[in-house]
């Protein structure tokens, strides 16, 4: 073999280590979990009733996606699932934070979902039903209970790469003619049955120690003010 052709042969050798290495490696590093807003909620008061669905999340890891509160705006999730080329039949998990129509009503267009629910810690697969542990979604993602908007509820601190993001669900959530100000005992306007303002109050500490974000049930997400806890102490 002349020196030409064993230089050729050496830089390809050479280039093909380097791409395995770079591929090994892309397996070795992690890929974050992510969290997008696909549908802010809204909470509007009428004269009898209301207008208001559940803020949406799309929350990506590195083999999921992940549905939070799909709420009963279809054609706005429809749109917004569209936005990111995404079909009902791609999403892997629903998550219900507990059991009011205006975040589950939608809940039933994921095909291929299994179901993470309020309903007793458990996970609906079709008609199976089993428990489920606090990281079942994944190790960036942990299950927390927060009751006091009703008795049964469910939240999520979500690890991302800007930090973590609690999704709420009701612990937190505002009407449209509010002000979007964060108070420990601002008023739950739904005043369900078996609303426990005193549990409330705890579930939205145990968000506000363990989280840098909030996103609320109806209302636009926002950066956590540590300072809240340490005056109520």
């Amino acid at each position: 073999m002349d020196c030409i052709n064993l230089c050729i042969l050496r830089a390809i050798n050479n280039n093909v280590a380097v791409l395995e290495r770079l591929q090994i490696q892309k397996f070795l590093i992690p890929i974050m979990t992510q969290i997008k807003v696909l549908v802010q909620g809204y909470a509007i008061p009428l004269d009898k009733g209301w207008k208001a669905s559940s803020t949406v999340c799309l929350i990506t890891t590195g083999d999921k996606k992940i549905i939070t509160d799909p709420g009963c705006n279809r054609e706005a999730l429809l749109q917004a699932l569209s936005a990111e080329q995404l079909q009902t039949n791609d999403i892997d998990y629903v998550f219900l934070s507990h059991y009011h129509p205006d975040h589950i009503l939608l809940a039933g267009i994921f095909e291929n979902a299994k179901y993470i629910t309020y309903d007793a810690d458990l996970m609906y697969e079709k008609d199976l039903m089993t428990e489920f542990n606090k990281h079942v979604l994944g190790n960036d993602i942990e299950i927390v209970h927060t009751p006091g908007h009703v008795k049964q509820h469910l939240s999520l601190i979500v690890n991302t790469p800007k930090g973590k993001v609690a999704v709420a669900g009701d612990v937190v959530w505002w009407l449209d003619t509010e002000e979007q100000q964060f108070n420990l005992h601002q008023p739950d306007h739904m005043q369900a049955i078996d609303m426990d303002m005193q549990a409330l109050v705890e579930s939205r500490k145990l968000l506000l120690k363990h989280a840098d974000y909030i996103i609320p049930g109806h209302g636009k997400l926002f950066k956590v003010d540590k300072n809240i806890l340490n005056d109520e102490n």
